[in-house]
C-alpha cells in the first residue's frame, strides 16, 4: 500500500507539471539592462530542418540577457497535444505579440497558417514593422491560392502584382 500511494503521488505530481508545461505555447524572456530595453523583439520558429525551435530560444535569451530586450519564442505547435512539433506546418500560437513589436524574427519553411494567424504577420507588416528571415524564411509560407493570403506563398505568380514571387522575394 505504501509503495502504491508513492506511485500515485508521483504519477499525479507529474501529470500536473506536464500539464502546466503544456499550456505554455510559447517563452517570454524579459530584458535586462541593455540598449534594447523596452523594446520587444518577436521570434518566430516554425522549420522542420534547421532547429529554429531550438536556436530561437537560445538567440532570446542573448537578446534579452546582454541587450536588454523583451523576447517572445514561438513555436510551431501540435494543436492536439500541445507539444513543439517542426512538421506541423499549420499552427503557431502566439502571433499575436507582433501587434505591439519592434522587431519580428522568423525562421520558418512552408508554414500553411490559420487565417487569424496570418493576420497577425499582414498588420505587423502593414505597419511597416521590421524583419529578419533566418535561414529557409524565403520560402516561409507555402498558402494554397485560394486563401486570403495566398500571396505570401514562395514562388506566387498571382493577380497581386505587387507580391509576385511572395513573402521571401518582397519582404526579405
Amino acid at each position: 500500500m505504501k509503495h502504491t500511494s508513492k506511485l500515485l503521488i508521483t504519477l499525479f505530481a507529474s501529470a500536473a507539471v506536464s500539464a502546466s508545461a503544456a499550456s505554455e505555447q510559447w517563452l517570454d524572456y524579459k530584458g535586462k539592462k541593455g540598449p534594447g530595453k523596452g523594446k520587444k523583439v518577436v521570434l518566430i520558429s516554425g522549420d522542420e530542418e534547421y532547429r529554429s525551435e531550438e536556436a530561437m530560444p537560445a538567440l532570446a535569451d542573448i537578446l534579452s540577457r546582454h541587450h536588454g530586450f523583451d523576447c517572445r519564442v514561438v513555436f510551431a505547435i501540435d494543436p492536439k497535444s500541445g507539444i513543439v512539433d517542426p512538421n506541423n506546418r499549420t499552427n503557431i500560437p502566439g502571433l499575436e505579440a507582433l501587434a505591439d513589436a519592434d522587431l519580428m524574427f522568423i525562421a520558418t519553411r512552408f508554414r500553411d497558417l490559420p487565417e487569424e494567424q496570418m493576420a497577425h504577420i499582414d498588420a505587423y507588416l502593414k505597419r511597416g514593422g521590421p524583419v529578419i528571415g533566418m535561414r529557409t524564411a524565403t520560402h516561409a509560407f507555402n498558402i494554397a491560392g485560394n486563401k486570403k493570403y495566398a500571396h505570401y506563398s514562395n514562388g506566387y505568380g498571382g493577380p497581386k502584382k505587387e507580391w509576385q514571387g511572395g513573402f521571401g522575394k518582397v519582404v526579405l
